[in-house]
């Protein structure tokens, strides 16, 4: 149980810190290298049609 819990918090920590990296560089340069996935949800409901 305490290894899930490690690889659970080390997961959300990476995660925590590319969102970071990838609002820093903002949506283009991001997307460019590869860190859109931690944009998406800034880009994706921009996207959305209505």
């Amino acid at each position: 149980m305490l290894t899930s819990i490690t690889r659970a918090w080390r997961v959300y920590r990476e995660e925590r810190e590319r969102t970071a990296l990838a609002n820093r560089l903002g949506p283009h340069i991001a997307r460019d290298v590869g860190l859109d996935a931690a944009m998406s949800h800034r880009v994706l409901p921009a996207l959305r049609s209505h």
